[in-house]
This record gives C-alpha cells, structure tokens and sequence, in this order.
C-alpha cells in the first residue's frame, strides 16, 4: 500500500522538476490506484514538506507579533536575500524585534537577547 506521506514526496519532487501535466497525471495515478480517500492526508504532509522546504532554502525570521510586509522587506534587504521565500513564525517570548535564520546564522535584533546581555554585565 502506498502512503499518503509518499505520495506527497513524489509529488513534490516531480513539481520541482516542472514535470508537464502533472496534476493530471497525478489525479489519474490517484484514480486508478483507488487511493482518493488518502487525498487530504497527501494535502497535509505536501503542506508539512513545502514548509520545511521554505525554511531550508529561504529565510526564517522570528517575531513577537505579526509584522508589516514593509518590514520584511526591509529584513531581507538589509541580509541581501530579497529574492528568497519567507517563513515568519510569532514567538511571544522575543518580546520586541526580531531573529532572522538564513544560511546556518541567526541575525538577533530583539529585545529578550539584549536583556540578557544587560543582566549578564550587571550580575559580574
């Protein structure tokens, strides 16, 4: 029995090689395997894949609250990644500012990091 989570891998794989048809080609597979109840399930784990792939390939900032695309724009530009794709995630305990994750590095502007630098010259 194929599973969903395959389904969606190959279909992922063969979107990025600009297979033609391939949604068509795709639902006709579904067809005659009888596999159309595995449909939302495929959705799913396409969705999980696609996300995972944005954060791999592109930029990753995180923020305390919802942010204008204005100034994702401008984060990007200022780390020369403007043609990358974006996952923005909302992370409560930054408190204000943002961390941006891109190559392997995490470009820290927020307020949490400075306030645990300040406490740390205080206490020595």
């Amino acid at each position: 029995m194929i599973k969903s989570k395959q389904l969606a891998k190959a279909l992922f794989e063969l979107s990025e090689e600009n297979t033609k048809d391939l949604d068509n080609k795709f639902f006709d597979f579904i067809e005659k395997k009888n596999l159309k109840a595995q449909l939302p399930s495929v959705l799913y784990h396409l969705e999980k894949i696609i996300e995972l792939d944005k954060e791999k390939n592109g930029i990753q900032i995180e923020t305390a609250h919802e942010i204008k695309h204005d100034t994702v724009k401008h984060i990007k530009s200022f780390l020369k990644a403007d043609d990358l794709s974006e996952v923005i995630k909302i992370k409560k305990e930054l408190i204000a500012g943002f961390r941006a994750k891109w190559k392997g590095t995490i470009y820290d502007a927020s307020i949490m990091t400075s306030l645990k630098k300040l406490e740390e010259k205080i206490i020595k």
